[in-house]
């Protein structure tokens, strides 16, 4: 896997000091949606929200040469996935009206994009496509071993 890196000051400078209009409430999840979903593809944060950029293991196992054993090492893609996706998630936050916040559920910005989009998207054959379409995309973890 490719070194995943942070999100640059700069970079987070240009996300933060993007300010939207208006907020999601209950009733303009369709406008809501058309609004910030260009905004996070323009700036290569939705493959963190729709799962393309999955949460990497928090360890990863390395070999120590002198010894024949594996060790456990801390993994820096891990740390900087979840530096990324917490940047994610509070831009993501930022754009919610506080009568919606009951719907703010999950750990990650793809839990919190999923759980607003069960609270208000309605039932529409593009949705069925785009559930089936993570479905397809779901991968098996690896239990971590301690």
């Amino acid at each position: 896997m490719a070194m995943l890196a942070t999100f640059t000051p700069t970079e987070k400078a240009a996300h933060n000091s993007h300010k939207f209009g208006f907020s999601l409430s209950p009733t303009n999840y369709g406008y809501w949606k058309t609004m910030v979903q260009p905004f996070f593809v323009t700036n290569k944060l939705f493959d963190y929200i729709d799962g393309t950029i999955p949460c990497p293991p928090k360890n990863v196992s390395s070999s120590e040469k002198d010894e024949e054993t594996q060790s456990q090492t801390p993994n820096p893609n891990y740390i900087n996935w979840v530096s990324n996706d917490v940047h994610i998630r509070m831009l993501l936050i930022s754009t919610i009206f506080e009568a919606s916040f009951q719907h703010v559920q999950g750990l990650t910005s793809c839990d919190l994009w999923l759980s607003l989009e069960r609270a208000y998207a309605p039932y529409t054959s593009s949705r069925e496509y785009t559930l089936k379409t993570q479905l397809l995309r779901l991968q098996m973890k690896q239990p971590q071993t301690t």
